[in-house]
């Protein structure tokens, strides 16, 4: 009798201890399992919203780059000897594009978020202050404008070669400015492409 109650003891707790185990065996695989869906449910958030956001980068790069390109012509039309008419028409050309372009920007907030997910090397704060230069350069041109239309006929020619000078500066600071913006352009190209197995 007393080997039939240690049997069933032994039993019992085996099969106690059995199940046990069971529950830790399934509770470890369940919390593998968890954690295995929502790394790739979090990897799977971030690849769309990287995707989201580099191309919506790339878009606004080539609206930005069309932007600089019209300046440039703009610019370098502006230097030679034209009508009033056709100044007209390239001065409203560059204010539709800018237009167009400070809309998307108030309404692309996404824009700014491109160091998150890719190494660019325009950051939003290097593009305020090339900004800040594209102003500076724009004001001393209208600057020389102004006087170049006051001036008495001996100071014309030293205000016209300054004025060149200013209009050559604006032309090579915008050149700079779209090959950093096409460099860019061309990583989040790469890198999307590189996302899509392509």
């Amino acid at each position: 009798m007393e080997t039939n109650l240690a049997l069933f003891g032994v039993s019992a707790l085996s099969g106690m201890t059995g199940a046990i185990l069971a529950q830790i065996v399934a509770a470890i695989n369940n919390y593998f399992t968890d954690n295995r869906k929502h790394n790739f449910e979090v990897n799977n958030q971030f690849q769309n919203r990287k995707i989201e956001i580099g191309e919506n980068f790339y878009y606004m790069n080539g609206e930005m780059m069309a932007v600089i390109r019209k300046n440039i012509e703009f610019w370098k039309n502006f230097n030679t000897s034209r009508g009033e008419a056709s100044l007209e028409s390239l001065k409203t050309e560059v204010k539709q594009f800018t237009a167009h372009l400070d809309k998307l920007n108030a309404e692309n907030w996404k824009y700014n978020l491109i160091t998150l997910y890719f190494n660019v090397s325009f950051t939003p704060n290097e593009i305020q202050a090339v900004n800040a230069q594209s102003r500076k350069l724009h004001l001393n041109i209208l600057d020389l404008t102004g006087r170049l239309k006051n001036a008495v006929p001996e100071e014309k020619e030293a205000i016209l070669g300054k004025y060149a000078m200013a209009v050559f500066d604006m032309c090579n600071h915008y050149e700079a400015v779209y090959a950093k913006l096409e460099q860019d352009k061309n990583v989040i190209r790469n890198e999307l492409l590189k996302d899509y197995g392509v």
